[in-house]
């Protein structure tokens, strides 16, 4: 079907990312971006996109813009739980503004800090490349089907396509059993899936290129 990604997504950080947030509105970015994840909340990732003014934080489906002092601009993504830490501790600061500082595997806030291999910098999804935070296996499918292994990782949707490709394949395997009695084979439910997973990626593909 060919892919749909950008140039967008190959934009690269530089050591560290640094900006000065008040509190609140920090506070404010880690709700909304946590609130609605549902089963995917162990999982997914949020981006953190600083500029000299503002900084955009955002999670699939999700995205809020905050007013900073971008000191290092660049980007960013942290897994989802780290991103719950934070609003926890930003709760007991007592100051107006904080500073955070973010490397790879490590981010700092005011004087609290807290490792993680899966700090990463460097990492730009597509805004336009986007799915609901409640989407379907097929959604997540359809929007992989559009994107290169190197895309799916970029929009920080790799674990919620692993687990739709698992429970495609569980799905087809029950199917395959209930149709034994008619011995209709495995090869032809699985091309029956396929072809309406395609036919998902055509719909959400026009959508996207309008």
């Amino acid at each position: 079907m060919g892919s749909i990604e950008s140039d967008y997504q190959k934009v690269s950080s530089c050591v560290h990312v640094e900006f000065r947030v008040r509190v609140s509105d920090l506070l404010s970015a880690t709700q909304q971006l946590t609130v609605n994840q549902g089963r995917n909340k162990t999982t997914d990732f949020a981006d953190v996109l600083v500029s000299e003014s503002i900084a955009t934080f955002r999670t699939v489906g999700t995205s809020t813009d905050v007013a900073v002092n971008g000191i290092q601009p660049g980007t960013a993504r942290l897994p989802i739980p780290t991103f719950e830490k934070i609003g926890a501790i930003a709760k007991t600061f007592k100051a107006r503004e904080t500073l955070v500082l973010i490397w790879d595997g490590l981010i700092k806030i005011g004087s609290w800090q807290t490792r993680n291999s899966e700090i990463v910098l460097g990492v730009v999804p597509d805004p336009d490349l986007d799915m609901p935070s409640d989407a379907t296996f097929l959604d997540a499918l359809a929007l992989a089907g559009l994107l290169s292994p190197a895309g799916i990782k970029a929009q920080g949707i790799e674990n919620r396509v692993m687990k739709a490709r698992r429970a495609k394949e569980d799905a087809i395997d029950r199917a395959t059993r209930a149709l034994e009695p008619l011995r209709v084979e495995r090869e032809k439910i699985a091309a029956l899936v396929e072809d309406h997973i395609a036919e998902a990626g055509k719909r959400l593909r026009s959508r996207l290129l309008k």
